[in-house]
């Protein structure tokens, strides 16, 4: 006797012939949420309504809907809130622009059962409908089934449809249709394909014999404990190929998930993305399940989620790890320490030494914890062709004199249309993302990658370059705040491993190695009709208006008088000091360079003016100087400023942190420094000085908040007190 199969079960004994023998031939009972079948059944009868011309009013169409909704129970189950997005696809459906003229046709033989979605008989078209995002996976499944289904259509008319169309009904357009236009040769490949299978499944009904167990689970299996419950030792092989991790051995279900879990997260908008559009992709995912791949940088993370498998199951199991990249030879000659005489401190000792263990990993380094001294170090111990990538020059040009001067050898560079490549060289990323294909060779060769300021890798420049890295053997990120502001932090971890050794200000600072800083915030420098005035004025007068950020930005900063005139007022308190004063945008530094006669540093400033400028705040023949937060939050050395005006109004915590960054490191002369900045008004500035405040506590600094009036009017300075 024949077995009737469907292309359901064709699809699961592809997937797993032992699925296939516990679902169909032993009847293991399965306990499953059904409830995204049941909300593809509520759409299907829907638009078959619709389709039949049952029910063409929306109103009536929609509380049909709503009823098979709730005849399912949908409202208790996990996609409740799916509800409406599902009505959307009944109603991409209704959009179509196709003719119907019959829903569900069912052909129905001794081998095989078809349901078939919809049908054009006057045409001969069929089609197949589906609530599936639409992926490179199902595309392969889906059309498999509806080339199954043209070949019943044929056995029944006699003729093969001239198109065949998978509705992916979450979409409109061109994404929304998959169609093809099958031939005899492709009729034949899908009844050669339907009979094999079934040939084994007749096969395995005949001779009762169990399948073998796969070489993975799949991810969908429901009987994976029966198939497991056998297992007392588990090996795993990481293969290491470029930039990836590949997992050769068999995962089931719950190792998958565990890696889905552990390398995925959802975008920081994704609340706001899912609200303007329901099907918005907002969740990124480091895990490919199909060729189990991850990014080399999550090497650990694998380990530990494998190692976390093994000690939950109580079994016995191995790691390992087999490498297949090929590392460059070249071998620099290093001093046996540095020529300038410079000796390490203790920590920056144990910050080399728990790179080198890992030979992956980010040094988490507070600003003035001698973050390029270390870079050095590690350079020395390995003697190898390294890259080490910046995002400014500023930078390329303070760590290739560092470099220089610790280990007496030349550095090439790679910036602004000048390529000196030598065995050590520094590169801004924006030069080799720009021409990756003109240094994707070189970056194969390199062995050693170090990226300075790692908080800025992202999914773009960073990223993509780490692509091109396919050789190196150390790769070190070093940075201050190991987090974006964005929320794609994973990226930080993909591409250079995980904190392996961290020294913040707040450590520095008891020990000794920098100085505490004074944070003031002033506070009620403007009276409360003038604020209600200017958030008026920030408004163009529409009906329900959205406050605009940019237009409130810059009443209440840019262009705010009463601020402005505090920012002169502290410069002229401090006449005669090392002062550096920061702004967002450019119209306000230029506005303060005006009002003050103070020079303002900016990233349209030529480069010789740049660090000409830069060099005379470093040695003291500039006192004061205005500068965009964008160049001076991060890396640049200046031990010897002692106050800093931060009048940026910025909200990012991170930028924060840098800042006051700036004012930390000792100097000869230099006994205090000194943090300026505001509590602003307006819904908008007064959350970006929340979040600048609070930086600052999760950092355990000590704010003091001072009245506008109690800290210019008096002579002394008692009125400042502990918020």
């Amino acid at each position: 006797m024949t077995y009737r199969s469907s292309f359901s079960q064709h699809d699961v004994f592809e997937k797993c012939p032992r699925w296939w023998y516990f679902l169909k031939v032993k009847e293991v009972p399965v306990i499953s949420d059904f409830c995204y079948a049941n909300a593809g059944s509520c759409l299907h009868k829907t638009l078959e309504k619709y389709y039949n011309k049952e029910l063409t009013d929306m109103e009536q169409l929609k509380e049909f809907f709503n009823s098979q909704w709730s005849k399912y129970k949908l409202e208790q189950s996990k996609i409740a809130e799916k509800k409406d997005e599902y009505w959307v696809m009944v109603l991409n459906g209704i959009n179509l622009d196709e003719k119907f003229t019959s829903t569900e046709l069912k052909i129905y033989y001794p081998d095989g059962l078809a349901y078939i979605d919809v049908v054009n008989s006057e045409e001969d078209k069929i089609g197949d409908w589906k609530s599936s995002t639409r992926r490179e996976d199902n595309e392969e499944s889906y059309k498999k089934q509806i080339q199954m289904y043209s070949w019943f259509y044929k056995r029944k008319f006699n003729r093969i449809p001239t198109e065949s169309t998978v509705f992916y009904l979450k979409y409109n357009g061109s994404k929304g249709k998959m169609s093809f236009n099958f031939t005899e040769e492709d009729i034949k490949e899908i009844e050669t394909w339907y009979n094999n299978i079934l040939g084994e499944m007749n096969n395995i009904i005949e001779t009762k014999k169990v399948p073998p167990k796969c070489e993975s689970c799949h991810i969908f299996c429901p009987y994976e404990e029966i198939c497991q419950k056998e297992e007392e030792f588990i090996k795993f092989d990481i293969h290491i190929f470029g930039n990836n991790l590949q997992l050769f051995s068999p995962i089931n279900s719950l190792i998958h998930k565990a890696l889905m879990k552990k390398f995925s997260y959802e975008l920081k908008n994704a609340y706001f993305m899912k609200k303007n559009n329901p099907y918005a992709r907002t969740t990124i995912e480091f895990w490919k399940p199909k060729k189990q791949l991850l990014p080399y940088g999550f090497l650990y993370g694998m380990k530990k989620t494998l190692q976390d498998y093994i000690d939950y199951k109580g079994i016995k199991g191995e790691i390992n790890i087999i490498d297949h990249r090929e590392f460059n030879q070249d071998i620099i000659d290093m001093p046996n320490e540095f020529k300038n005489g410079i000796k390490l401190r203790d920590y920056q000792i144990e910050a080399a030494d728990k790179f080198l263990e890992n030979k992956i990993g980010m040094l988490e380094l507070g600003t003035g914890a001698g973050k390029t001294i270390i870079i050095s170090e590690i350079v020395r111990r390995l003697g190898r062709k390294t890259l080490i990538l910046v995002n400014r020059v500023d930078l390329l040009r303070q760590i290739k004199k560092v470099l220089e001067d610790t280990l007496g050898v030349e550095v090439g560079t790679i910036s602004q249309g000048q390529s000196d490549i030598k065995t050590i060289t520094i590169a801004t990323i924006q030069t080799i993302y720009k021409n990756i294909n003109i240094y994707s060779d070189y970056l194969k060769t390199v062995r050693v990658s170090i990226m300075d300021e790692a908080h800025n890798v992202n999914h773009l420049s960073y990223w993509r370059v780490s692509q091109h890295l396919t050789n190196t053997e150390y790769r070190l990120g070093t940075t201050g705040t190991p987090r974006r502001t964005d929320g794609n932090d994973m990226y930080l971890n993909a591409v250079n491993g995980y904190v392996v050794f961290k020294m913040n200000s707040e450590k520095l600072i008891e020990d000794g190695w920098l100085m505490k800083p004074k944070i003031i915030f002033i506070k009620d420098y403007m009276n409360k009709d003038i604020i209600k005035q200017m958030e008026e004025e920030s408004k163009v007068g529409l009906i329900n208006e959205t406050d605009n950020y940019s237009s409130f930005y810059n009443k209440f900063i840019v262009e705010n008088q009463e601020r402005n005139n505090i920012v002169q007022k502290l410069i002229n308190k401090h006449k005669g000091e090392k002062t550096l004063i920061l702004v967002k945008l450019v119209k306000h530094g230029e506005y303060l360079s005006k009002m003050l006669g103070v020079f303002y540093l900016k990233g349209s400033t030529k480069k010789e003016i740049r660090k000409q400028t830069l060099d005379d705040f470093k040695n003291g023949k500039l006192n004061i100087l205005i500068g965009t937060i964008s160049i001076f939050a991060e890396g640049l050395d200046i031990p010897s400023l002692k106050y800093l005006i931060n009048a940026a109004g910025q909200v990012s915590d991170i930028k924060t942190i840098q800042t006051l960054g700036r004012l930390l490191r000792k100097h000869e002369g230099k006994e205090s420094c000194t943090y300026y900045d505001f509590i602003d008004e307006s819904r908008f500035m007064r959350k970006a000085s929340n979040s600048r405040q609070k930086a600052f506590k999760d950092e355990n600094h000590n704010i003091n908040y001072v009245k506008y009036n109690d800290f210019f009017l008096e002579a002394n300075s008692q009125s400042l007190y502990n918020g």
